[in-house]
């Protein structure tokens, strides 16, 4: 009886064997994946496969994959993974997401604190925004104006934000400015009226404010003397600018007899000047030095012509015709660099000059009419050129010191004799006629003198 009871039991468990290797002999197999269902990947990084895997009952199945990943271009990918069994077909997928992490840029134009005018509305300076992955974004770019500030947002294609602010500073920093028209030094014979040339007056937030200008102070032109004329004016805030113009009141020139006023053009030079003030002194005669711009290590040489008590004035700063002769305001920026530059060197703001070429030159006739304009806004601005009525012809005309005398000597007369000559670089002509010259002068009754604001004014026809 025992064994039949455990033959049963035996029969039995082979029976349960027999239908648990059938049910999962029949079972369809199943594809493991290898990491997540879902998998992030930065933009440019590589992606690494981890594969699936599966197991059936006897044997081990290959798992094909299919699908691709660039990871150079943001997007979702999929990722196929099947087998086929038993004539049917096991698959399962992968979604690999490709993302862009980093924000765009926003760049503003100007500054990002602004300073404004009280009730001032801000005109837009301009913006732009690029974004690593998708370019220029400035057309994607948003602006939540708000009173204080301009808020500056853009999101980029992957959703990255980006955000900006321009604040307003509203409050009035800046005073109002006057501008002179005309010179700031005005020369004006005595006994002659004076005109006032005018100004402006203008303010950053109230705009023209020139018929609120106060002018105080007078001119008496039958007194000689200097004169302050001062303009003020104030803007809303309280700002106050002031201005001032100096007039002087001098006697008007008179011919004086036979005087020489010996004038040098295009120095200092080494080899020239020195000995040039030399001979000037031990023959106690002032010159007139027509400066154009050197080394400024010639700079010692026009302090001492000042100190001698010769005149410094204005030739050029370029010497450059095309340069300066290409309008009003090219040669007026010429003016001011070269005046700005002897007044630093002597202390004194010159006011007499001479125009490279002379005013009679033809060299601007590129720019027709600029001789004539230029001649009467160089005295509407309070400065006295001077030409020559004898020249030398050391500027290329001579091969001799004798020459360089004769020329001169055999033109002077009774008057105004303003006398050109040049102290360039090895300019040795004129060098050594310069002491024979003076002798003839003094032996023939002439005096010598350098030009001032007095001096009979030598002007030759303007020619263009």
């Amino acid at each position: 009886m025992k064994k039949y009871v455990i033959y049963k039991i035996f029969i039995i468990f082979i029976y349960i064997c027999v239908i648990m290797t059938l049910f999962f002999w029949n079972q369809s197999p199943k594809i493991i994946l290898n990491g997540e269902r879902e998998i992030t990947v930065l933009l440019n990084e590589p992606y690494q496969e981890l594969g699936a895997k599966v197991k059936t009952v006897g044997q081990k199945q290959h798992i094909k994959i299919e699908g691709t990943v660039d990871t150079q271009k943001v997007g979702d990918y999929k990722i196929r993974y099947f087998l086929t069994d038993k004539g049917k077909t096991i698959e399962t997928t992968r979604t690999v997401k490709v993302r862009e992490t980093e924000k765009p840029t926003i760049i503003l134009s100007g500054n990002m604190r602004v300073n404004m005018c009280p009730n001032q509305e801000y005109q837009e300076q301009g913006y732009e925004s690029y974004d690593n992955y998708d370019g220029k974004l400035t057309d994607k770019v948003i602006i939540h104006k708000l009173k204080d500030k301009w808020i500056y947002t853009v999101e980029d294609s992957s959703h990255n934000p980006t955000a900006i602010a321009r604040e307003f500073i509203y409050e009035d920093i800046e005073a109002p400015s006057i501008t002179l028209q005309g010179s700031s030094v005005v020369i004006v014979y005595q006994n002659e009226t004076y005109q006032e040339s005018g100004y402006q007056a203008y303010d950053n937030c109230d705009g023209d404010l020139t018929n609120q200008v106060k002018v105080s102070g007078t001119v008496n032109t039958a007194v000689l003397g200097t004169y302050e004329l001062k303009y003020t004016v104030s803007d809303t805030s309280g700002h106050i600018t002031e201005e001032t113009r100096i007039v002087r009141v001098t006697p008007k020139p008179i011919e004086t007899g036979k005087t020489i006023y010996l004038t040098f053009d295009d120095g200092p030079s080494r080899t020239i000047t020195p000995s040039v003030l030399q001979i000037l002194k031990e023959e106690n005669v002032k010159a007139t030095f027509f400066i154009i711009n050197h080394d400024d290590s010639l700079n010692y040489l026009i302090r001492q012509a000042h100190e001698d008590g010769h005149t410094i004035a204005i030739h050029s700063y370029t010497h450059n015709y095309r340069q300066i002769y290409a309008s009003e305001e090219a040669f007026f920026e010429d003016l001011r660099l070269m005046s700005e530059k002897l007044e630093e060197i002597t202390g004194v703001k010159p006011t007499i000059t001479r125009f490279p070429g002379g005013s009679s030159n033809t060299v601007s006739r590129f720019n027709p009419g600029i001789m004539t304009r230029l001649a009467k806004e160089l005295t509407n601005k309070g400065y006295i050129y001077f030409d020559w009525n004898i020249g030398s012809g050391d500027a290329g005309g001579v091969s001799s010191a004798y020459e360089v005398y004769q020329n001169v000597t055999s033109s002077l007369h009774n008057g105004t004799n303003v006398v050109l000559m040049h102290d360039y670089e090895s300019n040795y002509y004129t060098l050594n006629a310069l002491r024979d010259i003076i002798h003839y002068g003094k032996n023939n009754g002439y005096t010598f003198s350098n030009i001032t604001e007095t001096t009979p004014q030598i002007k030759h026809r303007i020619a263009n």
